[in-house]
């Protein structure tokens, strides 16, 4: 029996957090899949969402409560500075990640990606309103791993957990990677966070790659110079 059980559905993108995150730490896990806004999730999350984690008798949900349990209930590598300002750029980051990045970057690559291979209409007007966002998002990210590799300091962090779903996601549309090759220290820091053994091979690898057959149209809905 696995130390934790995740309930989600495979494809959450913040499973996928919570997944790197007990992945960086070494404990194992397995998935037991829901079906969103059955009475079965509810019963785990009242407000619908993923992933809840159980770890014996321990019930958590909100992936932020999930990860910081995960750091701090198990041995291995801490995923948190030990000083209040590290800890604070850590906290900063999953909040515009939460705030800024997941509304923004996530719905796209559902508009992108998702819609057309279920064969629903998209939002041209949100693609269109989307431009600005994500060039300022793909601008901050840049500059904050360009100063020493990662989101926060030298080394892997929740924060860093918290956005490679994300970019992983975005990457897949013409968008991102017009986007990703203009920010190439956003793309080293991509290529970097895919390279480590928590991610190779991995559930979270596992899951993105049933995607790779989602196709966006190639033709992009902006400019992209």
């Amino acid at each position: 029996m696995a130390t934790l059980t995740f309930h989600s559905m495979a494809d959450s993108a913040y499973l996928w957090t919570a997944m790197l995150a007990a992945d960086e730490k070494g404990v194992d896990y397995d998935l037991n899949p829901l079906v969103l806004g059955s009475d079965a999730h509810l019963r785990l999350h009242p407000f619908g969402k993923m992933p809840v984690l159980q770890h014996g008798q321990v019930v958590l949900y909100e992936t932020l409560a999930i990860a910081h349990y995960i750091d701090r209930a198990f041995d291995g590598p801490p995923l948190q500075p030990a000083d209040a300002l590290g800890q604070a750029e850590v906290l900063r980051w999953i909040s515009l990640v939460n705030a800024y990045v997941f509304p923004v970057m996530n719905r796209f690559v559902k508009e992108r990606l998702v819609k057309p291979a279920w064969g629903f209409e998209t939002d041209q007007a949100f693609l269109a309103a989307a431009r600005d966002p994500l060039r300022t998002q793909m601008r901050v990210i840049g500059e904050a791993v360009a100063a020493a590799g990662h989101l926060v300091g030298d080394r892997f962090t929740l924060a860093d957990a918290f956005l490679l779903p994300h970019l992983l996601f975005f990457g897949r549309t013409p968008e991102g990677r017009a986007l990703l090759a203009a920010t190439p220290a956003a793309a080293g820091w991509l290529e970097r966070m895919t390279a480590r053994p928590s991610y190779v091979d991995s559930a979270m690898a596992r899951a993105y790659g049933a995607f790779h057959s989602l196709a966006a149209d190639p033709q992009p809905v902006w400019p992209l110079d």
